[in-house]
């Protein structure tokens, strides 16, 4: 990532443009029980009652079917380390219709979700997200404001990706310095259904191609 991304003037394109990019290598590679949609909005209801609006960048649903996953020949790459995931004693109710189940989110994080009162919306809402049995996918490419991890490791690094599996106490946390490569990571699904890699550093690197602005930092 070059440190200009981060900037009001261009962080914003990044942003929008991932979430589409991310969804359409995720798409082709899903058995076709799944779907995967972009900011979708998300129905939870907090400890007061009140349904409250939530949008993950990217979302994948299963619908039924037994057809065999798309393959290739990407492999994700294990995580710099694992950490422990803080306990949640609050558990919340989640309002869906019967073929709206929801398994995974992939978050981009945005400013919002690193300062003030987004911060804590942020961390609020993934713990609900995480009471629902749902996987959590973080991509965090901002080395401003507060990070969710509590960790020495996380804290020296750039950039953070983290996967929240629902079977796991432990997160998997992907570390990189500026200037390193991002990492293949890898999108749980249900069980028995296979993760999906997810090359970070390809897709980064095709969007500052089809888009022009890596012209602007060579």
């Amino acid at each position: 990532m070059h440190p200009m991304l981060e900037e009001p003037r261009f962080f914003p394109d990044l942003h929008a443009s991932l979430c589409v990019d991310i969804r359409y290598w995720i798409a082709p590679r899903l058995p076709e029980r799944y779907t995967i949609s972009v900011e979708r909005g998300l129905s939870m209801t907090g400890p007061s009652g009140k349904s409250k609006q939530y949008r993950p960048d990217a979302r994948i649903d299963r619908v039924e079917s037994p057809d065999p996953p798309y393959s290739d020949t990407v492999i994700a790459q294990p995580p710099s380390f694992m950490v422990d995931i803080p306990s949640q004693p609050q558990r919340y109710l989640a309002i869906r219709d019967d073929d709206d189940e929801l398994i995974t989110t992939i978050e981009i994080l945005s400013p919002v979700n690193k300062t003030g009162d987004g911060y804590e919306d942020f961390r609020r809402k993934q713990e609900q997200l995480t009471a629902q049995q749902v996987h959590l996918v973080e991509i965090d490419l901002l080395t401003r404001g507060k990070g969710r991890w509590r960790d020495e490791r996380v804290d020296a690094a750039d950039y953070i990706v983290s996967v929240q599996r629902v079977t796991s106490t432990v997160a998997s946390i992907w570390a990189t310095a500026r200037g390193e490569a991002l990492p293949t990571i890898p999108i749980p699904l249900r069980k028995p259904d296979a993760d999906i890699p997810l090359p970070l550093e390809q897709i980064l690197q095709e969007y500052l191609s089809k888009s022009g602005i890596g012209r602007r930092f060579n």
